[in-house]
């Protein structure tokens, strides 16, 4: 009798013991921590401050992150402007919210994801954008990567009106 009560506490403990460990497990997995030492400048800058008239208005600097703010006008085809990066295709990931319009997002399998005003989104690396709608959206993309990008987009668009 007292060997199975030990068997049994032993059982018990056990299980617990596991439990906690994977909770601490899956509380350590979905932490997520601000590393407010890494935001520069600005944490706080108005939709009317926010830069206009770039390629791609954004604002580096805030924990690793970029933010934009832009405006596209409908029947906008990106899929030009990305030839010459990896599979031809934004190697970006962007998430956002489109506060105006309609977008289609069509990834590397040509899968197509349309996004209608009011919606947030999540562009995973390997897409291409169409503008169907007037569009304004609001997206957060990682800084180093962005930087990247907007040299690439404009010296392709550079080099696009050189041709015209």
């Amino acid at each position: 009798m007292e060997s199975r009560k030990n068997k049994r506490y032993t059982l018990i403990f056990m299980v617990i013991v596991t439990l906690t460990f994977v909770s601490q497990q899956q509380l350590m997995a979905q932490k997520v921590v601000l590393q407010t030492n890494e935001v520069q400048g600005e944490t706080h800058i108005s939709k009317d401050d926010f830069p206009k008239g770039n390629i791609i208005n954004m604002v580096h600097g805030w924990g690793g992150m970029t933010v934009s703010i832009n405006e596209f006008k409908g029947g906008t085809d990106f899929t030009p402007i990305l030839e010459g990066l990896k599979d031809d295709l934004c190697q970006v990931p962007h998430w956002g919210y489109l506060e105006k319009g309609k977008i289609r997002v069509i990834d590397s399998n040509n899968n197509t994801k349309t996004v209608v005003a009011g919606e947030v989104y999540y562009m995973p690396p390997g897409h291409t954008l169409i503008v169907d709608e007037d569009a304004r959206s609001i997206e957060f993309s990682p800084e180093k990567e962005m930087k990247k990008l907007n040299t690439f987009v404009e010296n392709k668009i550079a080099q696009m009106q050189k041709e015209k």
